[in-house]
């Protein structure tokens, strides 16, 4: 004899779970907004131990519609003094369903949301705001009806915090989080020909061959009347009077004088120009040791 009434099933039954499922994916496209899921190409890079990518690499965006769980204001440790600075850390939880997250996005690396991925949000702040994916709750639901696969998932998002990522996407509101945000350097180049392309790799090197660049960027927009290319996500130091080619275009011209510490299109460099200058009417140079008496 069964424990339990055989009558009912009420864990295991097929129909009323597609039932269950329907009624959630349809209350979120009724109730939810439009967003875009980006998830971190550079699987390789994923740290399991310390959870950290080196290099994250953002090139797709899918569109999904997301369910706001909770709409009075935002959740976690808010805004706190540390001995970093003032920090802020809003976080808000949002449902995605398990079908729409199959369905929009290619499942051959990736058959959930992954903690790193970033969520865009059009709306925020007239601009558009990246999320970071900070855990995905795949118990929400807690097995309802007995169904062993999530019906919808709960994330945890915090405000995406830029650091030289790479983020290439194709859909240009997203993009521009880097041109807004990003360490950028405007080029002055000299004679040259050819086009750079928006999101190539430029690369200086001695024998003109990437395989031995010493210095490399990508491209955030060049402009061929003043012959302005403007770069990002920069390793190596760019060299004077020395070609800078593009990797996919072969674009290639020559560097003119250029000292990124005067670079006006820069605030940070610009403090840096100014600290540089006034150093010598603050501190003696010709002193052997200039910040002591010994």
């Amino acid at each position: 004899m069964a424990p339990v009434n055989h009558y009912f099933n009420n864990y295991g039954s097929l129909p009323e779970q597609r039932v269950i499922e329907d009624l959630i994916v349809e209350s979120i496209k009724v109730q939810g907004f439009e967003a875009f899921y980006l998830p971190n190409n550079n699987s390789e890079a994923r740290d399991l131990l310390f959870g950290e990518d080196p290099v994250k690499k953002f090139k797709s965006s899918y569109p999904i519609e997301l369910y706001l769980s909770n709409s009075l204001e935002y959740g976690g440790e808010r805004e706190f003094f540390s001995k970093f600075g003032l920090e802020i850390k809003n976080t808000v939880q949002v449902v995605i369903s398990k079908r729409t997250f199959s369905q929009r996005v290619p499942q051959n690396n990736i058959t959930r949301p992954m903690e790193g991925d970033l969520i865009y949000i059009p709306f925020l702040n007239g601009t558009g705001e990246l999320f970071e994916i900070k855990f995905t709750n795949q118990t929400k639901d807690f097995f309802m009806l007995g169904r062993k696969v999530p019906y919808f998932y709960e994330l945890e998002l915090e405000k995406f915090k830029y650091s030289q990522e790479i983020i290439n996407t194709g859909t240009a509101d997203i993009d521009a989080v880097v041109t807004d945000s990003a360490y950028t350097l405007h080029l002055n180049l000299g004679t040259g020909t050819g086009t750079y392309a928006t999101g190539e790799i430029v690369y200086q090197s001695t024998d003109t061959t990437y395989a031995n660049a010493n210095s490399v960027a990508i491209v955030q927009s060049w402009i061929p009347s003043s012959s302005t290319l403007s770069v990002s996500n920069i390793a190596g130091e760019f060299i004077d009077n020395q070609l800078i080619i593009g990797y996919t275009s072969n674009a290639q011209y020559t560097l003119s004088t250029f000292d990124p510490l005067a670079n006006p299109s820069n605030k940070e460099n610009y403090d840096n120009a100014y600290i540089a200058n006034s150093f010598s009417t603050i501190v003696d140079s010709s002193e052997t040791n200039p910040f002591g008496s010994i």
